[in-house]
């Protein structure tokens, strides 16, 4: 039941007739006196909360933020009311009818708690719609259904048909005179129902669209013990399960097992509440929070939080070199690298256990390969940016492209360039680099390959070259080529006699990793286009001009001046340039057997067209908190800009099925 109900909402009231992107909502009738609607207490073992505080603001904001006609979005809530209901009521009920009596600025809550008398735990689960008018509802209702009062102002709804749910009409206080309340069984709901419709309904508006909590102190007071003796048993169930026989894997697997009982015992302990907000409102759009709130300090997630924590700052001055014209990036402050390290040395420890059973290499090859989980994690910042170049049309001389000319075209989409910088010297990342390739090409490795029926000659060649002179003295080249066969693009060699077939023509991807280093800066490029990331990594140069970096972008603000562990942007850029340029590449002569269907190209030709071309910002950040409460939380910012762009797209695609006209 949470499904159609967990989608946002705005606590503030609708908005005003005529007001863009509005969505109707009937006016409510005062409920009878007769009832008592004198608020109850909140039930016991309450797990779970859900509260859209007005679906009818909510979705007005967002069509506003999206630039989409308010009759559609009048249309949407009207058909997501209808949609909910479908799911509730049983099918003989004109759901239309109904629809028409739901409170859309009225708000929607759901509720789980414990039941006691629960034999097998289920717990008590129940939602709550606000109706216009008690009377017309059950004119609604009546039409398919039969009402049977359970108790004074509370109706038992028995349709013609079988139900999924066990719904009932109530009068209620608050905003509206009357609520549908439904749950999985008849129990749930008159459990729950008391509070939802009488006490619930009454609650001030909140400054949050949505708020959703799930409560973990109560699971934990009531089924803590019990879990955590079941978790006793997780190591010996490793090993039984597990166990190869090896002493140095048997040793790990029994240390993982035994650390994961502990933190999840500690958890158990630590865990407090999840939580999550949205809010939507026609300036910022749409803005979502989610955090995890702890009532101890004894796990390693909890220490994890405070040493988080003490690193928030606004992002860091390597951040600002990225490059300008960025489709995303991202920041950190560091990790603590003892946070760390008994993961790495026990992940080590099963691998080398595992190569030896397997007697896969020497002893010094097995470490090599396991000497690859020797992650460099480091207390100093460290960045990350993403982009896309259009590139210009193959010229094949025959008028068709190669398989290689299509895959090029391609790959500027699905790879583009990408940087990663360290506030760090260099060395340890070269020395990083160059094992893990060695590792790679381990030859006892290869060698066992078959056995696993993968050809080593189907693998992508890794190998270090010589790094381009523009990189300067400290610094590595490694080239990735990957060789895989294609289906012919050509109709008439698929068409062809058996024995005169063409052999299948074969494609070969190179990609490129560019380390460049001074005294206390590593920039590592990843990419298909070497020029590209050449021309990159100039930029990020240490004295470079900062007209084409992050620093001269207008629109970060909030980036300078918050304080943040972790942060960045990102776009639609990489959905929709990576989209274009499949179906630029495969609308080209010769480039597939089948030609594109007009859909295809009408949803290119949308793409192209976009208001803002997918580089509307996103914001990402997240903020960590140590003491006595430990929290972190991850912000959700979605602009104007990309929702307009959603919205053209969204157009379009009505557009095409025929719902709309142009």
């Amino acid at each position: 039941m949470a499904g159609p109900v967990a989608c946002g909402p705005a606590p503030t009231p609708a908005a005003p007739a005529g007001a863009q992107g509005e969505v109707k909502a009937g006016p409510s009738q005062p409920a009878s006196p007769a009832f008592d609607l004198s608020p109850v207490a909140e039930p016991a073992d309450i797990v779970g909360v859900l509260r859209w505080s007005n679906p009818a603001a909510t979705l007005s904001s967002v069509a506003a933020c999206a630039g989409m006609p308010p009759a559609l979005a009048e249309a949407g809530a009207q058909g997501l009311s209808a949609g909910v209901l479908s799911e509730l009521v049983s099918p003989s009920i004109d759901t239309t009818q109904l629809a028409a009596v739901v409170a859309l600025d009225a708000p929607v809550h759901l509720v789980v708690a414990l039941d006691d008398s629960s034999k097998r735990g289920n717990p008590v689960a129940a939602v709550s719609l606000g109706l216009t008018s008690l009377e017309r509802a059950r004119g609604a209702l009546e039409a398919g259904a039969t009402l049977t009062e359970v108790k004074p102002g509370m109706w038992k709804i028995g349709g013609k048909e079988p139900a999924s749910s066990s719904c009932f009409l109530a009068a209620s206080a608050g905003s509206t005179p009357a609520r549908l309340l439904c749950g999985d069984r008849d129990r749930d709901v008159t459990t729950l129902g008391p509070y939802l419709a009488r006490t619930l309904a009454t609650l001030a508006p909140e400054a949050r669209d949505l708020q959703g909590e799930v409560r973990f102190v109560p699971l934990s007071t009531k089924y803590g013990d019990m879990a955590k003796q079941q978790l006793g048993g997780l190591p010996i169930l490793a090993q039984s399960q597990l166990s190869i026989g090896q002493p140095q894997f048997d040793r790990a697997l029994t240390d993982a097992t035994t650390a994961v009982q502990a933190e999840l015992e500690a958890l158990i302990n630590d865990a407090s509440k999840a939580v999550v907000d949205l809010k939507v409102d026609n300036q910022t759009c749409v803005n979502l929070t989610a955090a995890l709130e702890l009532r101890g300090q004894s796990s390693w997630l909890a220490k994890t939080m405070a040493d988080g924590a003490s690193r928030a700052a606004p992002a860091p001055a390597l951040y600002w070199r990225v490059p300008k014209d960025s489709h995303g990036a991202f920041f950190d402050h560091g990790y603590d690298p003892a946070h760390y390290t008994g993961i790495l040395k026990t992940l080590r420890e099963m691998l080398e256990g595992w190569l030896e059973k397997e007697k896969i290499g020497k002893p010094a090859d097995r470490k090599a390969l396991a000497d690859v989980l020797s992650l460099p994690i480091n207390r100093t910042p460290s960045v990350s940016a993403h982009g896309y170049v259009d590139a210009a049309p193959a010229a094949a001389k025959t008028g068709k492209p190669s398989p290689n000319e299509i895959l090029d075209g391609m790959m500027g989409g699905f790879v583009g360039w990408n940087l990663f910088g360290f506030e760090e010297a260099p060395d340890a990342l070269i020395k990083y680099l160059k094992n893990a390739v060695a590792a790679y090409n381990t030859p006892a490795l290869r060698k066992r390959l078959p056995e696993l029926d993968v050809d080593p000659k189907d693998l992508p060649t890794v190998k270090t070259v010589q790094a381009p002179k523009e990189l300067g003295k400290t610094s590595l080249a490694v080239e990735i080529q990957i060789t895989s066969e294609l289906p012919s693009p050509d109709a008439d060699a698929a068409q062809a006699p058996a024995g005169k077939a063409k052999p299948k023509p074969k494609a070969t991807v190179t990609l490129h990793l560019l380390l460049m280093g001074d005294e206390k800066t590593t920039w590592i490029a990843f990419g298909h286009d070497k020029r590209e990331l050449l021309r990159r990594l100039a930029m990020v140069k240490a004295g470079a001009p900062d007209t084409d970096t992050l620093a001269s972008r207008p629109g970060l603000e909030k980036l300078k001046t918050g304080k943040f562990v972790s942060g960045g942007f990102s776009t639609l850029a990489p959905i929709t340039r990576t989209l274009q340029s499949v179906l630029t590449t495969l609308d080209s002569p010769g480039a597939a057997p089948m030609a594109l269907p007009p859909e295809a190209r009408r949803f290119g030709e949308a793409l192209a067209k976009l208001p803002h071309k997918g580089e509307g910002l996103m914001f990402i950040t997240t903020q960590e908190q140590g003491g006595a409460a430990p929290r972190a939380e991850i912000a959700v910012n979605v602009s104007k800009p990309v929702l307009e762009d959603i919205g053209a797209l969204l157009a379009a695609g009505l557009q095409m099925a025929g719902i709309t006209k142009p």
